[in-house]
């Protein structure tokens, strides 16, 4: 671990307060022009392991090091040289300016006689540019907007020029606006081979920014590393308790996580099978996730809406290439879910020739929802042979129809089966 490359070095950290083991053999390391957020659970750790990362809180065992140097041998001003430390919570004095609290930060590089000099006042007046709040600088800090004080607060930090900076919670109680600034302002200083690390509430405003992330909880480190690799359904409800789902956001390009507040009962073994397409499915698919269902689907067909949903949500389903017909190799895989299922839901399905055979795979199911949002003969592009089939469907004594809306008001109150 002694290798000059790393900016940080955290061997098998251990924090304890009190009585209190915090932070338990926490190893990691860190090079320059890293974007890493810490995230985890309230009571994770996360400010505990930052401060001592800092020096601030010694550690029980273990050391940190800043390229090559213990942080707790370092002195304050050595330290304050390397890394720059924002707080989660800053009181500023009454009546301090924008200006004099940015041009506190310049204080390791003087003696404490020493006002601040005109190479200070500019390296100030440079990174008040930088977070937009020039026209701040003769105003009281305790009487400009939460985001506009932020923004100062990091100037501040920023005016301290250190390669490391360290971010307790930064964009807290900040709108969305003001978040996505500081995430931003984030990307751009570790593009000049500065390193941060940013305590992150909003796990995806992290995913979205960081190249890194560390998830903590109970004092442990879950997981680190890309934010795909650490944002799982696993890790997710190994840190959080959460049920969930993680997908990249087809709309937006970006990692993207649904999380539920359906109480879930995870050892619910009915499993549903999903006869959909052309988006009548979707809705339905993530109503029974969210309760739990075991859930299946098919011949779904790449670039559906449906599909997306499926994919999403980790749904075993039998998938067909875009607009082409059913294969019969498909066609068995499917009526093999269809006859495993205890109960299939058949969408409010168009039809033409590439999906009819969806339509005849529903006479396998034991129990069959049909779904009838609007009349058959308004979906059916086959000549009347969907109609025909269909209408032979509703004659068979398993079936039940309804609606979506009636559907999705039975899964709401666990009432599908």
């Amino acid at each position: 671990m002694k290798n000059p490359e790393y900016a940080l070095v955290a061997d098998n950290v251990c924090v304890q307060i009190g009585d209190k083991k915090i932070v338990h053999h926490c190893s990691f390391t860190a090079t320059r022009g890293e974007f890493i957020g810490i995230i985890g659970p309230n009571g994770a750790g996360k400010s505990t392991l930052l401060k001592s990362l800092r020096g601030m809180l010694p550690v029980s065992a273990g050391e940190v090091k800043v390229f090559n140097h213990p942080i707790h041998r370092l002195g304050d001003k050595n330290a304050a040289r390397l890394v720059a430390y924002m707080q989660q919570e800053v009181n500023v004095g009454f009546g301090f300016t924008a200006l004099e609290v940015v041009l506190a930060g310049r204080y390791p590089y003087l003696k404490w006689w020493e006002n601040e000099r005109d190479a200070d006042r500019q390296i100030a007046e440079k990174y008040m540019a930088f977070t937009g709040v020039t026209p701040l600088a003769h105003e009281p800090v305790n009487q400009v907007s939460g985001g506009e004080r932020q923004r100062i607060l990091l100037a501040k930090v920023l005016a301290q020029e250190t390669p490391l900076i360290f971010l307790d919670e930064p964009t807290a109680s900040l709108d969305l606006v003001y978040q996505e600034e500081i995430f931003r302002y984030c990307q751009t200083i570790c593009k000049e081979e500065k390193s941060v690390f940013m305590i992150a509430h909003d796990i995806r405003l992290a995913a979205k920014f960081c190249s890194r992330l560390i998830l903590l909880a109970h004092g442990q480190i879950v997981a680190d590393g890309a934010p795909s690799d650490v944002l799982t359904v696993e890790n997710l409800e190994k840190a959080y308790g959460l049920h969930s789902a993680v997908f990249f956001n087809k709309v937006t390009g970006n990692l993207d996580i649904h999380t539920y507040a359906m109480a879930c009962n995870t050892n619910n073994q009915t499993l549903i099978h999903l006869i959909g397409g052309g988006g009548s499915t979707g809705t339905i698919m993530r109503g029974l996730y969210e309760g739990c269902y075991q859930l299946s689907a098919g011949v779904l067909q790449m670039g559906d809406t449906d599909t997306d949903v499926a994919i999403a949500f980790g749904i075993d389903c039998v998938l067909g290439q875009a607009f082409s017909q059913i294969t019969e190799l498909q066609l068995q895989k499917h009526k093999e879910k269809i006859s495993q299922a205890h109960v299939v839901i058949l969408g409010n399905l168009c039809y033409g020739e590439q999906n009819l055979d969806n339509l005849a795979a529903a006479f396998f199911a034991t129990r069959l929802i049909v779904i009838e949002d609007t009349p058959i003969t308004e979906r059916d592009f086959t000549k009347g042979k969907a109609t025909a089939l269909y209408q032979k469907l509703m004659k068979e004594p398993k079936v039940q129809v309804m609606t979506s809306e009636t559907l999705l008001e039975k899964i709401k109150n666990n009432e599908v089966c």
